[in-house]
């Protein structure tokens, strides 16, 4: 499920690292964003103590209003008037897409260093990819950074991010959306292979293909590859699939990594637990909150038989709104009243839209995730036991507040130093699964420093 977390915070020049558990030599230190170190491998990233965004470490944080709950008591943001407009006059997503980019101090006019523009890149069959395009054009481009977002999502909810991460000199930045998400063609997806593992390669295939399209037409020859959540899953499949293509994977709380016993058994009675519930029931208050007493508890249910049968038959949760009348900008505004409560409100209303429009635009890419994932979001194929094959140097980024597992990440990353292959784990602190929204600066830090070592 797609969402957005963002919270204000300052420009620091100085950031620490605490070193996660690892079986490589741990460092800690405190440096300068100019001098961070290319040595550390496993860290968690701390937020400078007087970063604005900085939020309350209560022990007693105010009970979780959970969507189920809310509509039980009919605790609804919209009144029936407005959720009522809203499902009779969705916005255009050209017109949420470019309110919400307009936000950045370079788009639609250009600044002193910068240009940005939404480009539609024709690929085969007809289709085409929507894209964002960043140029800086202080010095001629020599490093391209490619932008993928997670499942349900959009290019725009990296908008928080754009502004610092297009600031480098001979850098240009190509935010995507996925073949069947956001403004991209949104053919019908159909996968003929029956069997389960034969559907997940062929899954793949569908957004690789057009990915490897889309950079044929643009005569990229090597890129750094940024992807969130499910976009990371894609990103590693690409990489497998055409490594000469990748320089580096930088992959934000990507889906699929940890082992998963149960994406075998058959029996629907026996299933695993799972934290994919906290992706719908996070507030970003609760994602922001710094744990002072370590790592916290992630939390689990068991997955219902009937939301498995529900994934095992294909049907695609974004179903519940399109085909809900009203009521579909009021599940809307109820998950975006989670997830947006920390921006500012003219930011808050133009995710709402946006998020609105995506949710119910014409289903397509959204129906490759449960030939991916087993239900509860563990992969059919982990990718823990595909990265023996990964020859790209590799970052794993976590949020301290993540329902997905960093710890797998951690695996990961020892798994891939023991092949040779540079890899670090980074956790960031006050974030949640959505770490590039909750809290922007620290990581767009991390990410500056990945570039700037490329």
């Amino acid at each position: 499920m797609a969402s957005v977390d963002a919270a204000a915070a300052t420009a620091t020049t100085a950031s620490s690292y605490i070193p996660l558990r690892s079986d490589s030599k741990v460092y800690s230190a405190t440096v300068s964003l100019s001098q961070q170190s290319s040595e550390v491998a496993d860290a968690r990233h701390s937020p400078d103590s007087s970063s604005s965004n900085s939020t309350s470490t209560s022990e007693n944080p105010p009970p979780r209003k959970s969507i189920i709950s809310s509509l039980a008591r009919m605790d609804l943001p919209l009144d029936f008037k407005t959720a009522f407009s809203q499902w009779w006059n969705t916005p255009l997503l050209q017109i949420s897409e470019r309110k919400v980019l307009s936000f950045l101090p370079f788009f639609p006019q250009a600044d002193e260093t910068r240009k940005a523009e939404s480009l539609t890149i024709q690929i085969s069959r007809g289709l085409h990819l929507n894209e964002f395009e960043i140029t800086n054009t202080v010095e001629p481009i020599k490093e391209e950074l490619v932008v993928l977002h997670g499942y349900g999502a959009g290019l725009a909810f990296f908008y928080r991010n754009f502004d610092k991460l297009s600031q480098v000199p001979g850098w240009r930045l190509h935010a995507l959306d996925l073949l069947g998400y956001g403004r991209s063609s949104r053919p019908r997806f159909k996968i003929k292979a029956k069997d389960k593992y034969d559907a997940v390669h062929a899954a793949e295939n569908w957004f690789i293909d057009s990915l490897e399209e889309w950079r044929v037409k643009k005569g990229i020859d090597k890129f750094t590859l940024m992807a969130h959540s499910m976009g990371g899953y894609i990103g590693v499949a690409y990489a497998l699939r055409f490594p000469e293509r990748i320089k580096k994977l930088i992959l934000v709380s990507p889906a699929g990594v940890p082992r998963d016993p149960w994406i075998v058994n058959e029996n629907i009675e026996d299933l695993p637990e799972s934290a994919i519930e906290s992706e719908i029931t996070q507030t970003q208050q609760e994602a922001t909150q710094h744990k002072l007493n370590g790592k916290p508890a992630r939390l689990k249910r068991q997955i219902p038989g009937w939301f498995a049968y529900l994934w095992e038959h294909h049907v695609s949760p974004f179903s519940f709104v399109r085909y809900s009348g009203p009521l579909g900008p009021q599940l809307v505004s109820l998950w975006t009243r989670h997830r947006f409560s920390m921006l500012p409100k003219a930011e808050s209303a133009a995710l709402h839209d946006y998020t609105l429009g995506l949710f119910t635009a014409r289903g397509s890419g959204e129906y490759a995730i449960t030939r991916l994932l087993a239900p509860g979001a563990y992969a059919r194929i982990a990718l823990l036991d595909r990265i023996k094959d990964l020859k790209v140097p590799t970052l794993w980024m976590y949020g301290e507040n993540d329902w997905m597992d960093s710890e797998a990440g951690e695996d990961a990353a020892r798994q891939l130093r023991k092949q040779g292959v540079d890899s670090k784990c980074v956790v960031i602190e006050r974030a949640g699964h959505h770490l590039y929204l909750d809290n922007p600066d620290d990581f767009d830090r991390v990410v500056l420093d990945e570039m700037r070592h490329e």
